[in-house]
């Protein structure tokens, strides 16, 4: 039986922002080709836009763009708030 390796609590983290960094940029490059390069007779109308969402594909895409963005956006402010409180205490207590 071997014991796992103890990992520092940030690395998954630091390892999903990379991916999802990765995703969005992915989902926006099928984003804008499926909205702006596939000819479709839709106008920008609500009956248009309906009719876009009955595809999959657009529903994926744009599901994913908001979950992953979601994501990246919120441990981005995680790392933002780890940095500063770090800064502020390592300053706080070698006074």
């Amino acid at each position: 039986m071997t014991a796992s390796t103890p990992q520092p609590s940030g690395v998954w983290a630091w390892i999903w922002q990379r991916i999802t960094a990765v995703l969005l940029v992915l989902l926006l490059g099928a984003h804008m080709v499926v909205l702006h390069f596939v000819p479709t007779n839709l106008e920008i109308h609500f009956v248009g836009v309906a009719a876009r969402f009955k595809s999959v594909l657009y529903l994926i895409i744009d599901s994913g763009l908001l979950v992953f963005g979601m994501y990246h956006g919120m441990n981005g402010v995680r790392n933002i708030l780890f940095a500063i409180w770090g800064a502020y205490a390592l300053t706080f207590f070698l006074k």
